[in-house]
């Protein structure tokens, strides 16, 4: 059963060409081995989460470790519409040396609505053979794309460990500025 974090919900706003962003992450700490099964709270849709991304194909049976929720919603500027998808390029840029390095990962995030919510997950599979709890860790770098745009309008920085997701840094894009920072 995952359990919400007691971390504080802090938002935060950025005002891009196209439209106001407001991102917010939820942190999970898990209390027993589970499969990552999600309800999508817009369309009360549910579905699994494969090793690499994938919805309901080839999901993981059992997981242990961490896992954050970063949700993005979206407010159009006046002469624009909110976007039609979210794409994130994620990099490893330093991990512990038992692990072995990650390619990049690139995936499109639908925006149903008005909003986006990315799962980053770090964990392992306590059936799997020789698995066994270890005090991994890597830092990834998440370059967010809104539509088709080649330039970030955001790029995050996240800490993984099997105990906890962090958000390190948030770094605006071109052309992106904080709102009330």
């Amino acid at each position: 059963m995952w359990k919400s974090e007691e971390r504080s919900d802090r938002a935060y706003r950025f005002l891009t060409p196209e439209c106001e962003v407001r991102m917010r992450v939820q942190y999970f700490a898990n209390t027993s081995p589970d499969n990552l099964r999600f309800r999508d709270g817009m369309t009360n849709r549910a579905f699994c989460l494969s090793a690499n991304g994938e919805e309901d194909r080839a999901c993981i049976a059992r997981f242990v470790g961490a896992m954050a929720i970063a949700r993005y919603d979206f407010r159009s500027s006046p002469h624009s519409h909110n976007p039609l998808n979210l794409r994130e390029r994620v990099l490893t840029i330093d991990h512990d040396s038992r692990m072995s390095p990650r390619p990049p990962f690139e995936r499109v995030l639908a925006v149903e609505g008005t909003a986006a919510s990315d799962v980053q997950a770090f964990g392992y599979n306590p059936d799997a053979p020789g698995a066994r709890p270890l005090t991994v860790w890597c830092l990834l770098r998440q370059d967010l794309y809104l539509n088709d745009q080649t330039t970030a309008f955001l790029i995050v920085h996240w800490k993984h460990t099997l105990d906890s997701i962090s958000l390190v840094d948030v770094i605006p894009g071109d052309g992106t500025r904080w709102v009330n920072k």
